[in-house]
């Protein structure tokens, strides 16, 4: 595998690392056990933000509590799977950020946001954030729920 899909960079904070790799670790750390359109549908998220916000890949995936597994209370376990990820899931993830990366894949959403519903409500006394708006759910994929808030 490691010939055919490369592994993430474990040196170098990921500020440093090109966009398709930011792109596909995020893709990984947000949904690793999501089906593959699930995968697909984070990275256009991603991509998505990009062309609406006009912004480059760095700056929407790095920006302060946009993707959850790029903030600093989650940094070391973030770190710690992205060292171990390999197989057909690491595949997944590439092939999504790729696809929507260079727009070779359709977006099964159209959403710039999403959210795990049940993990946010047990983690938070049953309380979604004052952002997720069920009448600008677009599409639910695997344990997301996908939204359009930025049109």
């Amino acid at each position: 595998m490691d010939k055919i899909v490369p592994r993430f960079p474990i040196i170098g904070p990921p500020e440093t690392w090109d966009a398709l790799t930011l792109m596909a670790a995020t893709v990984f750390l947000e949904a690793e056990g999501e089906p593959n359109e699930g995968k697909v549908a984070v990275a256009w998220v991603i991509r998505n933000r990009m062309d609406r916000r006009k912004k480059s890949t760095h700056e929407i995936v790095l920006a302060p509590w946009q993707f959850s597994c790029w903030n600093t209370d989650y940094r070391h376990r973030a770190d710690a799977r992205l060292v171990v990820a390999d197989g057909p899931v690491l595949a997944e993830c590439w092939r999504a950020a790729a696809g929507a990366f260079w727009r070779l894949l359709p977006d099964p959403t159209g959403g710039d946001h999403y959210l795990n519903v049940d993990v946010v409500k047990r983690t938070n006394d049953d309380k979604l954030p004052s952002w997720f708006d069920q009448q600008k759910v677009v599409a639910v994929v695997g344990n997301h729920h996908f939204l359009d808030l930025e049109t």
